[in-house]
């Protein structure tokens, strides 16, 4: 049978143990850790408000703040940078300060005669920061002017700053869990969630960061194999369809890498058990959680992988895939729940609360889960004609390198 032969190919193969490894390695050293004991109420806990007053307020005093010190605190690409802007630059963030507080230019400068002051070390430099206790806002500001020239001020600080309109919320609304509040989450937890939901998401997303990358070695290092050893000409001498041999190997390396995410899935269900006991959990819901959340990972990656290699190589498909995973998981690594959108890969719900902000982005979180398992579907299909074209001897792939490469050194 076609399909437990492209099993055992994938079984026998070194990247696939390698795979095992890390997915093992990854539960047991965070998602496991995370759930050793029973879970309390969080009291020290936090909510985003979303009040529009609130989140102005604290905008534009942290924007304040960074304009006397001339030292702005950004993350691009995740990355920690500190920045300082010329004088021209300057002049963008003090035209944005003065409509947004009503303050001349020379009211504005003299912020920091009122300002508390302290000093900022960060290994290479040193600063004197500001704290500034209360700003004024303009009484003609709106919320959605605010919101384009909190844009601009990102812009000119390079992109990755707390002033992205986007991030606004997620920055400057976030309130402390009052008592009441952190034991409705607890309840939450307990009653609506029956333990495993909570825990079924807190593992679905360290799984889901490992899983949004590592299938592509796999895909890629089986789809290598076949060139390396020949396999190819054999294959594409015989009868069997184009369409039947690719469908097969995916849901041959779709299986396969969804088994030992199934063994932890049963590990986290069996500490789930000995912590909380066995009457007042969901049994099914560490099993249908995390499958639904992370099949789509491991069949994205699974299908670019089998795309790329075939179409350029094996590099290009792990390239590709690295990009793909890197650069949305850094962008938003600060806000690690309440923050899926409907094309969202790496699905975030770092907590075991929270539960009614997931509910909130519950129709963006299956919207996203389809999106990627169609998208997996129709880079299936794309590699079908890829493998069809390169079987009929009218396509023999993308070079980069090397003769009738296109990134070829020209003489």
């Amino acid at each position: 049978m076609l399909f437990l032969k492209e099993c055992k190919k994938v079984i026998f193969s070194l990247t696939f143990w390698i795979y095992c490894l890390i997915v093992v390695l990854d539960f047991t050293s965070q998602y496991y850790p995370d759930c050793r004991k029973a879970a309390s109420p969080p009291y020290d806990g936090y909510k985003l408000s979303e009040d529009h007053d609130r989140i102005m307020e604290g905008a534009v005093k942290s924007l304040a703040e960074g304009y006397l010190a001339n030292r702005y605190i950004c993350y691009p690409l995740g990355f920690y940078k500190a920045v300082r802007l010329n004088e021209k630059e300057r002049g963008q963030i003090e035209e944005c300060l003065e409509e947004l507080t009503g303050l001349s230019a020379a009211e504005i400068s003299a912020l920091d005669e009122s300002a508390g002051k302290y000093g900022v070390y960060d290994g290479l430099h040193e600063y004197t920061g500001y704290t500034i206790e209360s700003i004024p806002l303009s009484d003609t500001l709106t919320y959605e002017r605010f919101t384009e020239l909190m844009g601009k001020v990102d812009d000119t600080l390079g992109g990755g700053s707390d002033f992205k309109p986007d991030d606004l919320v997620f920055h400057f609304s976030k309130e402390t869990l009052t008592k009441e509040e952190a034991l409705k989450e607890y309840a939450d937890f307990t009653d609506k969630d029956r333990i495993t939901g909570a825990l079924a998401r807190l593992f679905s997303d360290y799984a889901g960061i490992t899983l949004g990358i590592l299938p592509v070695f796999v895909a890629a290092a089986l789809t290598t194999a076949d060139r390396r050893r020949r396999m190819t000409e054999l294959v594409y001498s015989r009868r069997i369809s184009s369409f039947r041999l690719i469908s097969t190997r995916f849901a041959a390396l779709t299986v396969t890498m969804f088994v030992p995410v199934l063994l932890t899935m049963a590990a986290a269900l069996i500490q789930a058990v000995r912590i909380y006991g066995g009457s007042n959990i969901s049994y099914a819901a560490m099993f249908t959680v995390p499958s639904f959340w992370l099949i789509p990972n491991i069949m994205e990656a699974a299908a670019a992988g089998m795309l790329l290699t075939e179409l350029i190589s094996g590099g290009a498909a792990i390239l590709v895939q690295f990009v793909l995973w890197f650069i949305p998981l850094l962008r938003d690594s600060g806000m690690l729940w309440g923050n899926i959108s409907r094309f969202t890969l790496i699905c975030r719900h770092n907590s075991l609360f929270y539960r009614e902000q997931f509910i909130t982005h519950m129709g963006a979180f299956v919207f996203s889960r389809i999106f990627y398992i169609l998208i997996s579907l129709i880079l299936v299909l794309l590699t079908v004609l890829v493998y069809e074209l390169k079987r009929g001897g009218r396509f023999n792939g993308v070079r980069l390198f090397g003769e009738n490469g296109i990134l070829r050194r020209k003489a």
